[in-house]
């Protein structure tokens, strides 16, 4: 059967047709909506996401679920420690606590880290600031350990100190407060900033034994000591002796003193009574003494008087100032003065040595 001849022209027509791109169809543009002024105004996509809303309202209420389960644990803890009977209740006792003195050298190298976050949620930082920055003079601390109060003290161009000296039984204590001198303060520009005139000086001793006078060779305008009663065997006799080395005959001469011991709350002390041996033991301090009545007592028997005294903490942190009575300070003003006539008399006569004929 023959086949139809198909007209070129449709030929043409069916290619062009083939290749052709489809027509483009232009959007209608819609009628803008008017605005409504009570909805919010932002992308659609956070309203229309119901999970993202709920995770952020979820996240502050597990991390306040969490926080007040720790705070429930450690207030269970606190009640469980405070309702224990106490083991040993005559631990509060100077002849119960052992002489845990010697623990400050091993644990010298660590001992910032160990008490540094503590004192800073406590603030006891800003309490160590307040009272180092009341010393006045020629300054000795006593008990100084790693060197705590070293930033605190008034030492500038115009600072009130005249002279720094920091004493402690330990020497690798000492040997700390050394090093963080020299960290603070030994650079250049660091030791422009000082006094000129400033002295300073870092020795190892007892705080119950004879300890060095000032740079003059007089007695110091102030001695403070923060954290130290509580590591001594002799806490009274410590006071005592720091007394000694007190010029007594300067009214505005001051004994500064930072402590930590029994509260003012019964079941406070049953905690520190129950913890006090494990404490001395790791730590070397005794902080359930009776700080208050040992400071009162010291004042009595060698004339001073507290000026000063805030609690803090439960009680359990306490600061003292004290000062030397007004008679203190007129009999040791007669007693130096009748010391500087003898003195002036035995010069003027050659002293014992022109009795040897020698002059």
């Amino acid at each position: 059967m023959p086949r139809a001849a198909v007209p070129r022209h449709v030929v043409t027509a069916l290619r062009r047709a083939s290749t052709a791109r489809p027509p483009t169809r232009v959007p209608r543009a819609e009628p803008a909506k008017a605005i409504d002024p009570s909805q919010p105004i932002g992308p659609a996509s956070s309203a229309a996401d119901p999970s993202a809303f709920a995770r952020a309202r979820a996240l502050p209420w597990a991390l306040s679920s969490l926080v007040g389960a720790g705070l429930g644990f450690y207030c269970l803890q606190l009640y469980m420690a405070a309702s224990k009977p106490c083991r040993n209740p005559a631990i509060a006792e100077l002849a119960q606590q052992t002489d845990v003195a010697e623990r400050y050298d091993y644990t010298a190298a660590a001992f910032d880290s160990e008490v540094g976050f503590s004192e800073l949620l406590m603030g006891v930082n800003g309490l160590r600031k307040k009272l180092s920055q009341k010393c006045t003079g020629h300054v000795l601390e006593v008990s100084c350990g790693t060197g705590r109060n070293l930033g605190y003290y008034d030492i500038g161009k115009e600072g009130q100190v005249d002279s720094l000296t920091f004493v402690d039984l330990s020497p690798q204590m000492v040997e700390v407060c050394r090093k963080k001198w020299a960290a603070l303060f030994g650079s250049q520009k660091e030791m422009s900033r000082l006094k000129q005139t400033l002295q300073v000086r870092f020795m190892t001793g007892s705080a119950l034994d004879s300890m060095p006078l000032a740079p003059t060779g007089r007695k110091y305008d102030t001695i403070i000591q923060t954290m130290g009663l509580c590591s001594t065997p002799s806490p009274a006799a410590l006071l005592t002796n720091m007394v000694q080395h007190l010029d007594t005959s300067n009214p505005q001469a001051r004994i500064l003193l930072l402590e930590h011991g029994r509260s003012y709350m019964p079941w406070v002390n049953n905690i520190l009574d129950n913890s006090a041996q494990k404490h001395a033991e790791i730590h070397g301090c005794w902080y359930n003494r009776d700080i208050g009545a040992l400071v009162e007592e010291a004042a009595r028997q060698t004339g001073l008087e507290v000026v000063n005294e805030r609690r803090h903490h439960f009680g359990t942190t306490w600061v003292f100032e004290l000062k030397p009575k007004a008679e203190t300070v007129q009999r040791e003003a007669a007693a130096t003065a009748v010391a500087g006539e003898l003195v002036g008399k035995e010069t003027e006569s050659g002293g014992w040595l022109s009795k040897l004929g020698w002059s």
